[in-house]
């Protein structure tokens, strides 16, 4: 609250009255105030279709409105490690880049003229960078959101100017962006585990499964891809990357692990980036002509099947890990470790794994108290 400038909160008793405003709105105010309003339409738009979970995910993964969702879902989607796709971040800013950028250059491509003579890719990029940025706005633009934004932005720029971009310098310049606007977001463990599991990723794909980087280059890539192994190894090859890179934050800050991880997002995130994000994206085209219902429809049944996926998981047996509180020491040693296993390239790498297992050690000694007393003094457990 301190650094959204917020000094008190409290409750308000009777009617609310409307009192003119002591100064006209500047153009700032004004055009948060629009925002506001497109996100509320949205998100009233939404729940006129859809209802109970579907509805809430739908305004949160759109409207990044994550209010409404049920506390034995949002339990499930934490528990089964999809806890990620409620918070719009890389994944979802990726999928939208994505999507219209192949749309884009798609039906540039349909005239041959236009695409043998114009570079119509970085048409298509600079098209794909005014929807993130539109996809930032309407999404409340979160600090996860932000990373996202600043790191496609680069590789979208990247592809403009005919440059690599997708490297850890790209990381590095949107953790110094977000630290620069909010330095106080690196406590907060959106910061944390966004920005690891970033790391890791980059620096894996950098140095991990050669035919993975290489497509359908190599023999054995080439045969693969055939049969559809290259997209479900690197599904399984990210999951597990970013998985094991956020356990030790979300042990520090949540206290749980999720254990079958892999197997939930396995099942639910083709779903998801292949069919939920996609109509997402054309109903909300679709929506100023008034035909978006059926498509908030479909993006409703994705929807279903995610949350199915999450709560099986959750009820599977030793699904909630629970970890006992620990301090900040081990954290700090995870940290550096992590650090150090993805930035250094000679075998010196190796002794971040080192600090990891000690991490782990003092995490896993950490004594339970033998008395704790809630912040608000008004229950004690022994």
């Amino acid at each position: 609250l301190y650094f959204h400038g917020i000094g008190a909160v409290g409750f308000a008793l009777g009617a609310i009255k409307l009192a003119p405003a002591p100064a006209p709105p500047g153009s700032w105010l004004r055009a948060a105030a629009f925002v506001d309003q497109v996100r509320e339409a949205i998100d009233q738009r939404i729940r006129a279709v859809l209802s109970g979970d579907s509805r809430a995910i739908a305004s949160a993964l759109i409207a990044g409105k994550r209010d409404a969702i049920s506390a034995s879902v949002n339990d499930a989607m934490y528990v089964s490690s999809l806890a990620h796709v409620l918070s719009i971040s890389g994944y979802h800013m990726a999928v939208v880049a994505g999507v219209v950028f192949v749309l884009v250059r798609a039906f540039l491509a349909l005239a041959p003229p236009l695409a043998e003579r114009r570079p119509i890719k970085k048409w298509a990029a600079a098209a794909a960078l005014l929807a993130a940025a539109g996809y930032l706005v309407l999404s409340g633009a979160e600090v996860a959101t932000r990373r996202a934004f600043i790191m496609t932005a680069i590789v979208l720029l990247g592809v403009m100017l005919d440059r690599q971009a997708l490297t850890l310098r790209t990381l590095a310049v949107a953790a110094l962006a977000v630290m620069i606007v909010t330095p106080e977001a690196v406590v907060h463990p959106s910061f944390q585990m966004s920005f690891a599991a970033t790391l890791a990723l980059v620096a894996a794909y950098e140095r991990g499964i050669p035919w993975i980087a290489a497509g359908g280059k190599t023999s054995l890539g080439a045969r693969l891809a055939l049969w559809g192994a290259r997209e479900l190894v690197a599904l399984v090859f990210a999951s597990l990357v970013a998985g094991f890179a956020t356990t030790l934050f979300a042990a520090y800050h949540f206290h749980r692990l999720a254990p079958y991880g892999v197997l939930a997002n396995l099942l639910a995130m083709p779903v998801v980036s292949g069919f939920v994000m996609p109509t997402g994206l054309l109903a909300l085209i679709a929506m100023p002509f008034g035909f978006d219902a059926p498509v908030w429809r479909l993006m409703g049944t994705g929807i279903e099947w995610m949350t199915a996926v999450a709560l099986w998981v959750a009820s599977l047996p030793g699904a909630v890990g629970r970890i006992p509180a620990f301090g900040m020491i081990p954290l700090l040693l995870g940290t550096l470790g992590l650090i150090v296993i993805c930035l250094l390239r000679t075998p010196l790498r190796w002794s971040g794994a080192a600090l990891l297992v000690l991490a782990v050690a003092l995490a896993a000694a950490t004594s339970r108290p033998d008395v704790l007393v809630s912040g608000e003094e008004d229950a004690v457990a022994v």
